[in-house]
């Protein structure tokens, strides 16, 4: 049946109504003479059915001959819509140039990338050898020597063991593999301290510990010696220690915040590959202060096809300067928090902040307000930092009030 349907699409075919007395007789009489038809059926007393182009003209003597009378209501299939075509020349010129078009389109290079490499110098690289082979957007495909590509990389990059180049859709593939190096031997070398600070426990992985628990080390002591069993080893382990940092800061009690005046400024750009073009509105933001709030919308796109033009628009707000005093608590927190907030910024990851402590050294009748802050962490402040000796190593001193802890040994 599905064969039938499409051979009488590709020749044409018309939905009819019959109109006249007893007209199942045509039925009988088309029929009699081989004339198929399909899809017949009744409806408000009236015979529909549906007829081949060539068996349409058969039927007009038996129409005739019979005295009724035949009204196509449809017509449909590939000659009919030929002949629509045929008529609207500008609609076959414009789907035929947009063939042409997509069929150009998906023969360049829109998207590049690189996999395989964990290191940005070395993609930055990559990338910019692929540049200087001519690889960039809107490059067609055709021009690309992958295997120039591939043999190039390889010889440049004398770290990597395996290339390949290659295309999926629009987009360019890079894929490399880094070569496997040997370990690097290490050398024997001593672990020091980072900072100075209090021992609160010693692992020694390989090497001999020079410090114990209690032990009041300063930046540079040797906390761990890289010697075990009489031989030279490159000592590992870890030393966690109290660390005590402090800050200073001062202020007026102030606070200067920046808040919108509600007067924008809008603008758009067009952006077709790496060049913007204004297209309304202001070019540089009109206000001395202000905040810019931007939108990208991609102009067409579908599955993995990118087109490189883009719409920006961008809304610049006015800012103004707003002063609020504060009271002397208020501008005591806010310091501290900023002195808390920078000494952090200066911890080494994994360090644990186990204190606290904020001291206001400003009177009430002060202009300023001067606070300081002192934390105290606990952290593993071992380092390497010295080739071993043989020669012999000071031992730290223990306990001493110029760190913070009590003399003798810490709790």
């Amino acid at each position: 049946m599905f064969i039938l349907r499409t051979w009488f699409w590709l020749q044409g075919q018309v939905l009819v109504r019959v109109e006249g007395e007893h007209p199942e007789r045509l039925l009988n009489l088309a029929l009699s003479r081989g004339i198929y038809l399909w899809d017949v059926h009744w409806r408000e007393g009236r015979l529909y059915f549906r007829v081949g182009s060539r068996g349409f003209f058969r039927l007009r003597p038996l129409v005739r001959a019979g005295g009724f009378r035949l009204r196509i209501l449809t017509k449909g299939g590939l000659p009919f819509a030929l002949r629509r075509l045929r008529r609207r020349q500008a609609l076959l010129l414009g789907g035929a140039l947009f063939l042409c078009l997509l069929y150009a389109w998906a023969n360049c290079i829109w998207s590049l990338e690189i996999t395989g490499t964990r290191n940005a110098a070395q993609a930055r690289e990559l990338y910019a050898l692929l540049v200087e082979k001519g690889v960039s957007r809107g490059v067609l495909k055709s021009r690309i020597d992958l295997a120039a590509i591939e043999h190039e990389v390889l010889a440049r990059f004398l770290d990597l063991a395996w290339a390949r180049a290659y295309f999926t859709g629009t987009k360019l593939t890079l894929e490399v593999v880094p070569k496997l190096l040997p370990p690097a031997v290490e050398e024997p070398e001593h672990l020091v301290a980072r900072k100075s600070g209090v021992v609160l426990e010693v692992q020694v992985l390989a090497g001999t510990a020079l410090v114990e628990k209690g032990t009041t080390v300063r930046a540079g002591d040797v906390l761990i010696k890289g010697e075990q069993g009489g031989k030279p080893v490159a000592a590992r382990g870890r030393v966690l220690a109290r660390v005590w940092y402090e800050a200073y800061k001062e202020g007026r009690p102030e606070e200067v915040r920046l808040l919108r005046t509600g007067i924008t400024a809008e603008a758009r750009l067009l952006r077709i590959l790496s060049r913007e073009f204004l297209l309304f509105g202001p070019k540089e933001p009109p206000f001395a202060r202000y905040e810019t709030e931007t939108s990208v919308k991609t102009v067409l796109g579908w599955r993995n096809l990118r087109v490189p033009v883009e719409v920006i628009d961008k809304v610049y707000h006015e800012l103004k300067e707003e002063r609020r005093s504060l009271t002397a608590e208020e501008s005591a927190e806010r310091l501290a928090d900023e002195a808390v907030a920078e000494l952090k910024q200066g911890l080494i990851e994994g360090a644990e902040i186990v204190k606290v402590e904020k001291k206001v050294l400003s009177g009430s009748e002060d202009n300023l307000t001067r606070v300081r802050v002192r934390i105290e962490t606990v952290e593993d402040i071992a380092e390497r930092g010295q080739v071993f000796s043989s020669g012999p190593i000071p031992v730290p001193n223990e306990g001493g009030q110029s760190i913070g802890g009590a003399k003798g040994k810490a709790d």
